[in-house]
């Protein structure tokens, strides 16, 4: 019995750390919150996160807005997007494609949650706004991803379109300017003595 036992724990702690290479690693939401720039007169924020669960762990689509990628999906992760205010497009796919969209006016923060649920082969990605009560309580034990931000006014910022115009269905892609974790690390007051981040 010796044998299986080990084999059992061995496969265990192998299935431990592959999965924990899924979830998200960084600052936690209350550091990079608490660092964030203001946002502009004109600039709207959206914030994209996934709570932290096993199921669908492996799967992290990537995560566009108005047809440009801007992050992925991964549990125990989020991160934002600065963008001009107006009618956007939020879409990901896996066996599906969700379609999320959404009206934001200047100096708005939205909050999209992703979630993984059972589906034919894979599982299917969902993309749903939540109130921002509900979506800070679940932002609150989150890692930041450091991708997909982008500092209002940053170039590669699409134009605002016009009034009552729906957004692209998919646009071509454009080099955007991203926020590493050093960038935030810069931002946040310097640690006490003692004091790990």
């Amino acid at each position: 019995m010796g044998g299986v036992r080990g084999w059992a724990v061995a496969l265990a702690l192998l299935a431990a750390a592959l999965l924990s290479g899924c979830a998200a690693s960084g600052h936690s939401y209350g550091a990079v919150s608490s660092a964030l720039p203001p946002l502009t007169d004109k600039a709207c924020r959206v914030f994209f996160y996934r709570t932290d669960s096993m199921f669908g762990a492996a799967m992290q689509p990537e995560i566009l807005l108005d047809g440009q990628r801007v992050g992925k999906s991964q549990p125990g992760g989020f991160f934002y997007v600065d963008t001009h205010p107006g009618r956007h497009l939020a879409t990901s796919q896996t066996e599906n494609e969700a379609r999320l969209e959404f009206d934001i006016e200047p100096g708005q923060t939205m909050y999209v949650a992703s979630s993984i649920t059972f589906g034919v082969l894979v599982g299917r990605i969902q993309l749903n706004l939540q109130p921002e009560a509900l979506a800070l309580s679940e932002l609150s034990p989150l890692r930041y991803t450091g991708v997909g931000s982008l500092p209002a006014g940053s170039p590669g910022l699409a134009p605002a379109p016009a009034a009552g115009a729906s957004p692209p269905a998919a646009a071509s892609p454009k080099a955007r300017a991203r926020v590493t974790m050093a960038d935030l690390e810069a931002l946040l007051p310097p640690p006490s003595a003692g004091a790990a981040r």
